[in-house]
């Protein structure tokens, strides 16, 4: 798992951080332009910064997609699982009661592992244990129903069932990808860098002109702010505000298949 120092801190952490560096970006950008002003003795001298706006917009739309298409991805590869755990679930009824049996109590293992996996939260080692552990229960369910493929009057029962669980234990190795798969650091790193070199060229602008509105500046740095924030929210589904709590919930619904 991604444990970089960027992915362990929250995003309301690194959002307010942003904004507060902004505002002292433009500040100090302010600070300059005024001084060339008045050194050079020019009572206005536009900066053009709309080229710089527009590149910082662009990539701004252009991460926000980004994790918005993962997190979409994501919350699909959970459904899915779901539904591929259920319908394996189902084709256990093919089998006498005896084998059946056996199969719903490793599929009620299965399912509080899977829960697990989720509420675990963003812990990478947890994360990664309660994988391992449903790979092992999904691993006892294969080696069963391989062994009961040997009989030929299981042979419709496998056939239903083998695929099941060949879907189910596939999407779980989809899904650890997905928990893997957020916009590359570099591209975050260069976005801060990109929002407080806009900030301090507006604030460089408006000295030149030598005058400067507050409310603006800051209405930008807290616009930028808080669409960084909730890029970041998407791309970590585990915490923060946009979660897979609803999703989770379908594989939480499927303890009712055991009561």
């Amino acid at each position: 798992m991604d444990i970089s120092t960027l992915n362990q801190t929250e995003a309301w952490v690194i959002a307010p951080s942003l904004f507060l560096l902004m505002l002292f970006s433009s500040l100090i950008g302010n600070k300059i332009g005024n001084y060339i002003r008045l050194k050079k003795d020019v009572k206005s001298r536009p900066t053009e910064t709309s080229g710089l706006l527009a590149l910082l917009f662009f990539l701004l739309a252009f991460t926000f997609g980004m994790s918005g298409d993962r997190y979409d991805s994501r919350r699909k590869i959970v459904i899915e699982e779901a539904n591929d755990i259920g319908t394996a679930i189902l084709r256990s009824d093919l089998y006498p009661d005896s084998t059946r049996a056996l199969f719903r109590k490793d599929f009620k293992d299965y399912v509080e592992t899977r829960i697990s996996f989720y509420e675990v939260g963003a812990n990478p080692k947890e994360i990664l244990k309660t994988d391992s552990l449903s790979q092992v229960i999904s691993s006892k369910l294969w080696k069963r129903a391989t062994n009961l493929a040997k009989d030929p009057a299981n042979l419709a029962a496998t056939q239903q069932m083998i695929p099941a669980l060949n879907a189910m234990i596939d999407i779980t190795t989809s899904r650890l990808a997905g928990e893997k798969a957020k916009v590359p650091q570099s591209i975050l790193i260069m976005l801060f860098f990109l929002a407080l070199i806009s900030a301090f060229y507006n604030g460089y602008s408006e000295g030149r002109k030598g005058r400067i509105d507050w409310l603006i500046q800051i209405g930008f740095c807290l616009l930028v702010s808080l669409v960084i924030l909730f890029t970041l929210d998407l791309d970590r589904p585990r915490r923060g505000f946009v979660n897979l709590d609803l999703p989770n919930q379908t594989i939480i619904d499927l303890r009712k298949n055991f009561e």
